[in-house]
């Protein structure tokens, strides 16, 4: 995944010009935290923890919103 995200989206023309991007925050423990972020084209569900007064991704486990398609 890291290095798909390093080489997507390179000619800026895989994303519509006003993405749909809304981020549900599923749940926060002290310094964990599970989040849902709806896109355009798929659905993540990350975890999250709380290092350094930072917030860092551990997890993501994702699917297209259309899975017949892919």
């Amino acid at each position: 995944m890291v290095l798909l995200a390093a080489s997507y989206n390179t000619d800026g023309e895989n994303f519509p010009e006003n993405p749909k991007k809304e981020v549900i925050i599923l749940d926060i423990y002290d310094k964990t935290a599970s989040v849902k972020l709806i896109a355009d084209e798929w659905i993540d569900y990350m975890h999250i923890v709380k290092l350094n007064d930072q917030w860092q991704l551990v997890n993501v486990l994702w699917q297209f919103n259309d899975s017949s398609n892919h």
